[in-house]
């Protein structure tokens, strides 16, 4: 069943690079299409990283820190995902927008984001959002639902009509990208990718076959 799934790609667009040194140029005009197409989670992004024992992991974050040479999520500082990075700082990053027909490959170096960033986000977050961040043990075993309802409630009362701190335990990071490939679906599986890589602090530019 799975074997016979087919799409017939229509055209993704075409992939130009009009300023190499600007390498996340092109992500952030994808991601303002996704955004004006309404799409669901348009920031989403699957990040991998790399366990102790060298078992790769990977999980779906939101992309919420751009420049023209990093990218940024925020995240519990003691998960999986951070303890990875801690032991081994090289990940990778997906972002996947099937209906737009495209796709963005990052290959970097994640680095923690200062505490100042983190507690300007953490500010601007919903405060639902900043109570869950605070009673979630993320990647800790739970031994039910109802248990982190509750815990959820008792850090809800803690905090009744007082501003909501920020935890310890929650912060981000920033990934300093040195390798990004665009892909656009095209007609007959004849794909346009297009990589860029940094190489003694140039961006070369180079096509590949699908």
């Amino acid at each position: 069943m799975v074997r016979d799934i087919r799409v017939d790609y229509r055209d993704g667009g075409p992939i130009v690079i009009t300023n190499a040194n600007k390498p996340l140029s092109i992500l952030k005009d994808w991601i303002k299409e996704a955004i004006d197409n309404n799409l669901i989670e348009a920031n989403a992004m699957c990040i991998s990283t790399v366990s102790q024992d060298g078992t790769p992991r990977s999980r779906m974050v939101l992309l919420k820190h751009i420049t023209d040479s990093e990218i940024g999520f925020f995240t519990n500082l003691e998960s999986d995902k951070a303890t990875d990075i801690k032991n081994n700082e090289n990940v990778a990053v997906t972002f996947f927008w099937p209906s737009l027909e495209k796709q963005v490959r990052i290959l970097g170096k994640a680095s923690e984001i200062s505490r100042e960033q983190t507690l300007e986000y953490h500010n601007s977050r919903p405060r639902l959002s900043q109570i869950a961040a605070y009673t979630s043990t993320q990647s800790k075993e739970l031994d039910s639902i109802t248990t982190l309802d509750d815990e959820f409630r008792k850090t809800e009362e803690k905090f009744e009509n007082q501003k909501i701190p920020l935890p310890d335990h929650w912060g981000g990071y920033k990934i300093l990208v040195h390798s990004i490939e665009y892909w656009s679906g095209r007609p007959s599986r004849l794909h346009e990718r297009v990589s860029l890589k940094l190489q003694n602090n140039n961006w070369i530019e180079k096509r590949l076959y699908p």
